[in-house]
């Protein structure tokens, strides 16, 4: 039996083979990225946020991206610096030079991650790098336009690091603390760099985590003032119930199933934090059970490094496993969710793929593509009608239908983490955890 199954395996393998070719991984990116990018350019959709960091940059528009991060805003900062190289900083022309630019820097690191998970998996299908040319492809105009894409990619570099073995885990926690600086979620992530007690290893990432931190304060503070340093903490406290997080869809079903009534106590309009909001009957209720399930992720994080210390059995692909799932966690507890969330996990999953042999992991990629469609329809394709007052049913459908995708990719991502199963890695990956663990 053995022998039959390795011939087949054999005879099925060149047929195969043709998806690791580079030449039919680069089509298959370049169609991926050509989606949003056509429909950017069809539509004229989504590059809103874009404009809207141009004219915080440039002054244009006091105040604008005070609720982002310093470091955050660095990308941004790189692409206005180039693209108003000679020009006029407040012209017309500028900001669509700084829109371009934008998007092109999006796509030049969405290559070079795929050309990281093609090379990484080079001899067998390139699973990994199709998954993320699907994701890229399936996730509309938001993936090119927004900034969460960075921070996403400095996670995944962690990740990568980690999984590389004990010399890069310093760099692997220096990427942590610089994803932190830029959108403050991955700071939870710290939690799963703590190993043994009395490892050495463990303290000195740790260290290496917080001095990083640290010395990225520092700058933050000499290039802005304490302000700048605080404001995004201060912003994230005012927020209300965002229309597309898992906790408002209850009041959007309502409001948009009572529509015909001519009268819905539940409202929707665009807040001070720049997004739109619900309102009505529940929805304190609903924001304090979020801030308290929250916290509860928190203390989820905590509890899973204070157990590490005493069992001893940190490993890279476990740290791994665990961070994808309290990414998760930090998505469906939070008040907010804006759609290119997902691109906070896709990329760390894409490691995972390359290390990971077990099913859970290419189930958890499946969901994640599935989540991704789910979302596009969401925004950008129903949005105006899920914002519209109120809004209609066939938009609160498709919201519903991506948030339960979003819960359920939540539920296997924790299975994978908090169960004996889906913490194996190979041999030689397992010596390298406890070598740096």
């Amino acid at each position: 039996m053995r022998s039959m199954s390795s011939a087949a395996a054999a005879r099925s393998t060149p047929r195969r083979r043709w998806l690791s070719h580079p030449v039919v991984v680069a089509v298959g990116w370049l169609i991926a990225h050509l989606v949003p990018v056509v429909w950017i350019l069809s539509a004229g959709t989504s590059t809103g946020d874009i404009r809207y960091y141009f004219r915080g940059l440039t002054g244009i528009e006091p105040g604008a991206m005070d609720e982002y991060p310093e470091v955050g805003t660095w990308p941004a900062r790189l692409v206005e610096r180039i693209t108003t190289l000679g020009g006029q900083r407040a012209d017309t022309g500028a900001e669509d030079a700084f829109v371009v630019g934008f998007i092109t820097l999006s796509a030049l690191l969405s290559a070079l991650f795929t050309w990281y998970l093609w090379r990484s998996g080079k001899g067998t299908v390139s699973w990994s790098a199709w998954f993320w040319i699907l994701f890229a492809g399936m996730s509309g105009p938001i993936f090119l336009t927004r900034l969460d894409i960075f921070p996403g990619l400095l996670v995944a570099g962690f990740a990568a690091l980690l999984l590389a073995g004990s010399r890069w885990s310093h760099l692997a926690t220096v990427l942590l603390a610089a994803a932190t600086m830029m959108k403050l979620w991955p700071g939870v992530l710290g939690a799963a760099l703590v190993g043994g007690i009395r490892r050495t290893a463990t303290w000195v990432r740790v260290c290496w985590f917080f001095g990083s931190l640290a010395a990225l304060c520092l700058v933050v503070v000499l290039v802005g003032g304490v302000d700048r340093l605080i404001s995004p903490l201060t912003y994230q406290g005012d927020r209300g119930l965002q229309v597309e997080s898992i906790a408002a869809t209850p009041w959007v079903l309502a409001s948009a199933f009572t529509r015909g009534d001519g009268d819905t106590p539940w409202s929707i309009s665009y807040a001070t934090s720049k997004s739109y909001e619900i309102a009505g009957p529940g929805v304190d209720v609903t924001l304090t059970v979020m801030t308290l399930l929250t916290a509860a992720s928190i203390i989820t994080a905590v509890l899973w490094a204070v157990v590490r210390l005493q069992r001893d059995d940190w490993t890279p692909m476990r740290a791994v496993a665990f961070s994808v799932a309290l990414i998760m966690l930090i998505i469906v507890t939070n008040k907010v969710f804006s759609p290119q969330y997902l691109a906070w996990v896709a990329p760390v999953v894409a490691v995972a793929l390359l290390a990971s042999r077990r099913r859970v992991v290419t189930v958890i990629a499946v969901e994640i593509l599935v989540s991704a469609v789910l979302t596009t329809l969401v925004y950008p394709v129903f949005y105006d009608w899920l914002i519209f007052n109120p809004p209609y049913v066939v938009a609160a459908v498709a919201l519903l239908l991506r948030n339960v995708a979003v819960v359920v990719l939540a539920g296997t991502c924790l299975w994978w983490a908090f169960t004996p199963g889906g913490r194996r890695v190979s041999p030689a990956q397992e010596v390298a955890g406890h070598a740096v663990g």
